[in-house]
């Protein structure tokens, strides 16, 4: 049974190409009758989620569900906790409507029903936040993540997606890894992972709390979105035959037996590379490095 709190259910109608449009009226049905009041917020533009989430700290909103991609959950938490840790963490819930939908896939959740359902029974998890601290001091952002963040190439790839090739569809990110690692990767990283000072050249990363990105890909089959742990996954020197076999392993997860792949894990992790490399996290671009993260353990109530 769920504590009585203030509801706000948040729609992104396009996300998934119009599934959550789809998806909506469905939605709504169910959970109406279970949550009197519920209030009712739809995103038409991107960033709006993050005005809905800093609007349900304001207004006394105790849990949040919404409906899209990993895409609009980021949004709201990083809205809800734009003036900072708030003193009763919100409960989120999380109804698949995007096109990856990773994070529920740790919980074996792998569409809209299967969520609904879960909200409707109350079953509840405590999983980690994410907190990141990111650029250079004086233009230093805060922000929050739950299920990924890639520096370097894995955001190179996103940008490159997301600008210019997105007219070819399902190809679209395979054609962009492709032309990505044809420039390489010239870099160096200095990492400090729970005071373990290292150095890593040539590499491109991938901090997890969640197994799962990009839909299916097993990205960090070790992590847990719950120990209080982040789990790194560093990507070592590598060309695009060892990318190319990287990514046929990824969806079973064992690409992290690949010589040129490295993990880790850490509750506190900084970085700083020459040259400042791209960050992505959540399917969202944000800044560039330096990085710094820190788990914010057992910090959510999930309804999943």
């Amino acid at each position: 049974m769920l504590p009585d709190l203030k509801t706000m259910l948040v729609v992104n109608p396009n996300a998934g190409k119009g599934r959550g449009a789809r998806v909506f009226s469905a939605v709504r049905a169910l959970l109406e009758p279970c949550f009197p009041g519920l209030a009712l917020r739809v995103s038409t533009r991107p960033g709006q989620a993050f005005d809905f989430g800093s609007e349900a700290r304001a207004e006394g909103y105790g849990r949040i569900l919404c409906v899209g991609g990993d895409g609009t959950p980021f949004e709201v938490v990083n809205g809800f906790y734009a003036k900072g840790r708030p003193e009763r963490p919100v409960e989120l819930g999380m109804i698949p409507a995007g096109t990856g939908n990773s994070f529920l896939r740790d919980f074996s959740i792998h569409s809209w029903r299967q969520a609904v359902q879960g909200i409707l029974d109350g079953k509840r998890r405590q999983v980690d936040l994410v907190q990141i601290d990111y650029g250079r001091e004086r233009q230093q952002v805060r922000q929050y993540y739950l299920n990924i963040m890639g520096v370097g190439l894995i955001a190179d790839i996103l940008k490159l997606t997301n600008e210019k090739l997105k007219g070819f569809g399902r190809f679209s990110y395979g054609l962009a890894v492709l032309l990505r690692l044809a420039r390489g990767m010239h870099n160096r990283m200095l990492l400090t992972v729970d005071g373990v000072k290292m150095e890593i050249a040539n590499s491109a990363l991938v901090f997890s709390n969640s197994q799962f990105t990009g839909g299916a890909m097993k990205i960090a089959p070790m992590a847990d979105s719950g120990d209080g742990r982040i789990d790194m996954v560093v990507f070592q020197e590598v060309n695009r035959r060892d990318i190319l076999n990287i990514f046929a392993r990824v969806f079973k997860g064992t690409h992290v037996n690949h010589p040129r792949v490295k993990t880790c894990r850490g509750t506190e992790i900084s970085i700083d590379s020459c040259p400042q490399e791209r960050l992505m996290a959540d399917g969202e671009l944000l800044g560039h490095t330096p990085l710094q993260l820190k788990v914010l353990p057992e910090e959510l109530t999930v309804l999943a």
